[in-house]
Parts: C-alpha cells; structure tokens; sequence
C-alpha cells in the first residue's frame, strides 16, 4: 500500500502546494518530480501517472506552481523565471529527484537542468529549448478570437475556456469528439508573462553529461509538432519516442498507459534503484498497453 500526502513549501509569492504519493527514504526505487504544464495543475499527474509510479515503488511528488491549482500568488505577472524559481526551491528540499516535466513543465526542466545537477530528465510534448513558436502560431490559427480577447483581458484564460478550440489544441479532437470533455473544466488561467518566456526565453546550456535524459512525443499533438520533438531530441543527444495515435495531454489520453510504459523502461535501465525479489526487466522491453496485444507497443522513434 502507498501513503499519499499534502504539504505545503514557501514560495517567493506564498505557499506553494505539494502532492506526494509512494515509498519514501531507502525503500523507493527513486523520487520523482512531476511538473505540469500551462493551465494546469498537479489535477493530470493525479488522476493516473503518480498512483501508477507510486504502486511500482517510487516516491512521487508535483507541485503546484504559483497561482496555479491550490497554490498562492497572482498569476497576472507570473514569469517563467518565477516558476523555475518555484521548483528550484521545492528541489532544494526533495533527495536529488528525476525531473519529469509535460509541455510548460518540460520547458522548466530543461532550464533547471542546464543550471544544476539533477538525476535525470524526461520531457513529455515538452516546449523546445528554443521557444513554442510552432505552438503559438497554430493557438493563433485555432482561436484568433482568443488571442485577441487574451491580449484584452491579461490573460490567457479564454484559449482555453472555447471548448472548440481547447478540444482541438489539447485532445485533438473536433467539434464532435467530445470523448475527452469531461477535463476541460479543469482547465485555469495562465500567465502572458509566461507566454512570452516560452517564446522569448531560450535555454542556454545543458544538463551534465552523465544526466539520464529522454524524449517523448505525441503524434496528434497540435501545440509540440514533430519537428520540435525531433530537435529537442537531437539537442540533447538521444532518439525520441513518437507514441500513435496520442494527442499533447498524453498523460491523460487513452494512451497514457503506454506513456507509462515508455518511461518505466527508461527509468528501468538508467535510474532504478531494484527492490529485493522484484526482476528489472529486459533491456529495451516495453509493457503493452491494457488491451492490446502481448507485444512491444508500435512506438515510432525518429
């Protein structure tokens, strides 16, 4: 059985909250630091991925980052230096954790990274280094509208609150593909000051050599294209992994399992720490998503 827990942290801008699920100390395979993306909160590492890396022994933890779900701060000014800030501060007080960062929170990794060391590093249709210009430039395409009530209002609230336009950006999905409907609720506000660091604010440097790093993407994803996964990759010197038929909220799409899967394996063969009687698995084996077939998944790497 995994204990699960909520704590808070001081942040710069107030109380920053804290999820934690798993073994802790020299029982765990590994500690873990999920970081969300923009609009979001710790809501998409709960519903599966930390109960799922809890029960196979590792101690999970995701923050809130400023103003965003539980935790305080005003939003309108928030700055993507003020969110590394959040997670550095959260970092200094964790067991040298795997930084494990989605779209926004890739970005975040991939900046703490490159200033300290960490124990590895996983990137899920994460911002490239240089900025989600790609992204943006099809916000703009999906919404017009939206931006312009965004710029009007200071925020970015209202990309999100078209359910059109979020359906498409985040699941992939049309107007009457409402399989995913449920979660756009869950959906909040989000920084223009952030915004623009994602565009403007490269990241300079790389993690240490010895960092474990890998890369995963979505092939529907509307916000990460291809391209970007591809040079991410490149940037950091491994292949990525392409997961089918997946849209930019693969942590919570129907294939979030193999997601799972992917990145299990790669913690397996670079950072587990083995728990007694427990094999390590194969090199280069992948679990199959529930319900397919007993074989590797058909994952694409580019």
């Amino acid at each position: 059985m995994t204990s699960v827990g909520h704590s808070t942290i001081k942040g710069k801008a107030g109380a920053l909250s804290v999820r934690r699920q798993g073994p802790r100390g020299e029982a765990a395979k590994g500690q873990l630091l999920f970081l969300h993306g923009a609009w979001s909160s710790t809501w998409y590492w709960d519903m599966h991925f930390m109960p799922h890396f809890a029960e196979a022994g590792y101690d999970c933890i995701a923050v809130n980052l400023r103003a965003h779900g539980d935790s305080e701060g005003e939003i309108r000014f928030a700055t993507i230096e003020d969110y590394i800030d959040d997670v550095t501060r959260l970092i200094g007080e964790l067991d040298s954790p795997i930084l494990i960062g989605h779209s926004m929170g890739g970005f975040i990794a991939q900046h703490i990274a490159a200033r300290q060391a960490v124990r590895g590093l996983a990137l899920l249709a994460s911002v490239p280094h240089y900025g989600c210009w790609s992204g943006f430039l099809n916000v703009v395409r999906t919404t017009p509208s939206g931006v312009l009530r965004c710029l009007s209002t200071g925020d970015l609230t209202p990309i999100v609150t078209d359910p059109d336009a979020a359906r498409s950006l985040m699941f992939s999905r049309g107007p009457l593909e409402s399989d995913m409907d449920y979660m756009l609720d869950l959906y909040g506000t989000e920084s223009i000051p952030a915004l623009f660091g994602m565009l403007l604010k490269r990241v300079r440097g790389l993690p240490a050599a010895s960092t474990p790093r890998l890369v995963v993407g979505a092939d529907r994803d509307r916000l990460v294209s291809a391209a970007d996964v591809r040079r991410t990759a490149r940037r950091l010197g491994v292949e990525p992994v392409f997961i089918p038929n997946s849209s930019h909220m693969l942590t919570v799409d129907h294939r979030w399992r193999t997601v799972a899967a992917v990145l299990m394996e790669w913690l397996t063969i670079h950072l587990a720490r083995p728990v007694r009687g427990e094999p390590a698995g194969p090199a280069g084996s992948v679990v199959p998503e529930e319900g397919e077939a007993e074989n590797k998944p058909a994952l694409r790497r580019a």
